[in-house]
């Protein structure tokens, strides 16, 4: 019997997910191939650590809360909508710069979908986040005789979460500390040399903007005050300068007079790891909190 076109399609398809999970499998193999050789030459002394969801995690719940759940259900039950609204807020939150491109090197947000232009100049010192507030209920105006909202729950819900995104305060509210990281960060703090002499000296390098980094270190002085001298703490927005650019990263190795080959970089997405790759600093992925693999590579790199 000979499959219907449906049937057709399905295989079709399955072959094609079938070839590009092949293709990803060996992309993975070559990088792990590739880590493995730079083990046995890398005796890395400077360790840069990204913050967000490296060291510290932000709750979606706790963030959610801080909009109010109530408005996450009305949507749902009479709208009949996903309360996920992310995609309807990125998007307005671009057509709040329509005119301008973004940077040939894209920020991402944690599921790897490009930040709005907005967002890079926020992340970068340019804008703050009360202007973008103001701002956004400025456009919302418009978009409200354009009917692009769906309902005024819909429009409420939107409103309510930019005006959250951009708080300071609520994003701290919702971040918390990963307790496997944080262990790790004291591992690697704590490690010495086989004469007593600290083996690490330790570095953050994070896209943060200034006014919540300022709140975040205040609410964790334990953790900024024990594992960092102050002049080693690296922000975009203090610097204007955004992972994943490159000169981020030169920036760090020549304000702190660092060989690139002596530093390992610890972040969670794939695009900066890459560009921190690219001026020769060895990198490591956080990925499914894979903390005890962490451990065992810093191990064999020298770390610990």
């Amino acid at each position: 019997m000979q499959p219907q076109p449906i049937c057709k399609r399905l295989i079709a398809f399955l072959r094609k997910e079938s070839s590009a999970m092949l293709t990803v499998q060996r992309s993975m193999r070559k990088i792990v191939f590739l880590l493995l050789c730079c083990m046995g030459l890398s005796q890395a002394k400077t360790i840069i650590w990204d913050l967000g969801e490296t060291l510290f995690s932000t709750s979606h719940f706790a963030f959610a809360r801080t909009i109010g759940l109530q408005h996450f259900l009305s949507y749902m039950l009479f709208d009949w909508k996903n309360p996920n609204i992310k995609p309807k807020v990125f998007d307005i939150l671009e057509r709040m710069n329509p005119s301008e491109e973004h940077p040939r090197e894209i920020a991402t947000d944690n599921e790897g979908n490009p930040l709005p232009i907005i967002m890079h100049k926020w992340l970068a010192g340019i804008i703050s986040g009360a202007e973008i507030i103001k701002s956004m209920h400025d456009y919302i105006g418009q978009l409200e005789m354009q009917d692009y909202f769906v309902s005024k729950r819909e429009k409420t819900l939107v409103v309510k979460t930019l005006e959250q995104m951009f708080n300071p305060q609520a994003l701290v509210d919702a971040t918390y500390p990963i307790t496997d990281a944080i262990e790790l960060l004291h591992d690697c703090y704590h490690a010495k040399n086989e004469d007593g002499s600290p083996k690490n000296t330790l570095f953050i390098l994070s896209n943060w903007d200034e006014v919540s980094f300022e709140l975040l270190k205040k609410r964790y002085t334990s953790i900024f005050n024990t594992y960092f001298d102050l002049h080693r703490i690296v922000i975009s927005g203090a610097i204007g300068l955004i992972k994943p650019a490159r000169d981020a990263f030169l920036y760090v190795l020549k304000t702190y007079n660092l060989d690139p080959t002596d530093c390992i970089f610890i972040d969670d997405l794939y695009d900066n790891i890459l560009a921190a790759q690219s001026v020769g600093i060895t990198s490591l992925m956080v990925c499914k909190n894979n903390y005890k693999t962490l451990r065992n590579i810093l191990a064999r790199l020298g770390a610990l």
